[in-house]
């Protein structure tokens, strides 16, 4: 089995690597969420692309849980109990 370069991928074809082929799971569900944050499919691809460009992750926040710090992230939008954010 061959090794998917997911930094050429676009579109549809990299969030459907990152919620169904990416190895860390964790990640997976949190990419998984960024079309409920946008409400716009294609602005979810767009910000998916700009994160492999920019070397960045995206973070799910729940309050209530560990502090973090968002001073220095993103905001994308708001998850079910939680916001996504660009770090």
């Amino acid at each position: 089995m061959s090794k998917i370069d997911y930094k050429k991928l676009k579109g549809e074809a990299l969030f459907y690597y990152f919620t169904t082929d990416h190895p860390d799971k964790d990640y997976s569900s949190i990419v998984s969420m960024l079309p409920y944050a946008t409400m716009d499919l294609d602005k979810a691809y767009s910000i998916l692309e700009r994160c492999i460009r920019e070397n960045k992750i995206l973070i799910a926040v729940y309050p209530g849980e560990e502090k973090t710090d968002t001073s220095g992230m993103e905001y994308v939008g708001s998850i079910h109990d939680g916001g996504l954010y660009i770090k």
